[in-house]
């Protein structure tokens, strides 16, 4: 089969990821290669990978006779204009089907042009852009695959969803502990008032944990007089919320909390947390998770710090062995692999 596949027109992606966007597309290409099929990667320049790179052109547009564009319309005009020439080149190649895992929306408002089956992968839920361009885009050669059931519920309404197919993760990179004796929490949060981080610091407190802080400072007024001075030997803030800074704690977290927002961001950080063997606690309610069976974890919407210290305790009972047999049986790469291939052979059948 030979293979199309789209990718964004922000990240490079190399055998060396920097976020889970670049490891999903490295780990898949790697997983069609290995299966026996040809792929072509259209993306970013400067992408590395084991297959054909044909980079986006993202410069080729004389601006000389426009003087009052912003930058951010000239950068959405090069987009847009690299992207029709890929699928003029696409149009007049010998492509089986057009894999778009680009995650914008003017791919999805172009593949209905095209006369080769298209598949869209959606992972997010239909924010307004994309939302408009996969209603417009409903034609018999376009299909759509959700990545979990919460996206494909959130997508009703507003365009088919042929598909189901689970992201990967290669678990293998996150070593397994069957033992936490480290008493620690690990939280993935934005530091804003917003997501109540003095609660959770408070909960850690009373529970006698030790707490380690991943993420981004959004409210620096927040952060310097609420969460500063709460700061001490055992409560810490390390900063990034990039999977290269926390990677070496989280095997060692006895679990792992994280907020509602991020984890819509980063449902793989679950993945990665039940990889090690650390059960999860969501700061939400009623999330249609596939990512979070109660074996492994718990939801819970409260800012009181004395239930979320019920609830951190109560996560620390559940096995790290059904953590890390959970994703190994569902969210393999080379199951994601498979899976896709044979959604391809029911496309090109139709």
């Amino acid at each position: 089969m030979k293979i199309a596949l789209l990718g964004s027109s922000y990240d490079v992606v190399t055998s060396v990821p920097e976020n889970y966007n670049q490891e999903y597309i490295y780990s898949f290409i790697k997983g069609l290669l290995n299966q026996g099929h040809e792929v072509t990667y259209f993306g970013v320049y400067g992408s590395k990978l084991p297959c054909e790179v044909y980079s986006l052109n993202l410069d080729s547009i004389d601006w000389g006779y426009d003087k009052d564009l912003s930058d951010n319309v000239k950068s959405y005009a090069e987009k847009q204009h690299a992207y029709f020439e890929i699928f003029k080149y696409i149009q007049e190649s010998n492509f089986d089907i057009v894999h778009n895992l680009s995650e914008q929306q003017i791919p999805v408002f172009t593949a209905q042009f095209l006369e080769i089956p298209t598949v869209t992968t959606l992972f997010e839920k239909p924010k307004g852009l994309l939302q408009s361009s996969v209603k417009l885009n409903q034609t018999p050669k376009n299909f759509y695959v959700a990545v979990n059931h919460d996206i494909a519920n959130s997508w009703m309404g507003h365009s088919k969803i042929n598909e189901i197919i689970y992201s990967g993760v290669n678990y293998k990179d996150w070593v397994y502990n069957s033992e936490s004796s480290s008493n620690t929490i690990l939280l993935l949060s934005k530091i804003s008032a917003q997501q109540n981080v003095e609660s959770i610091i408070d909960a850690a407190k009373q529970g006698g944990f030790r707490l380690q802080i991943f993420g981004e400072i959004e409210d620096e007024t927040y952060y310097e007089h609420k969460i500063k001075p709460l700061l001490t030997q055992e409560i810490n803030y390390f900063g990034s919320d990039q999977a290269s800074e926390y990677k070496e704690h989280l095997n060692q977290a006895t679990i792992a909390v994280i907020t509602k927002e991020q984890f819509e961001k980063s449902g793989h950080f679950t993945l990665q947390a039940l990889s090690c063997g650390t059960p999860v606690v969501v700061l939400a309610e009623h999330i249609d998770s596939d990512y979070l069976p109660e074996m492994c974890g718990t939801q819970i919407n409260s800012n009181d710090p004395s239930v979320l210290r019920k609830a951190f305790v109560n996560t620390t009972r559940k096995s790290r062995s059904d953590c890390r047999d959970y994703v190994v049986e569902k969210f393999d790469f080379k199951k994601m692999t498979t899976d896709y291939i044979s959604f391809y052979e029911k496309v090109l059948a139709v």
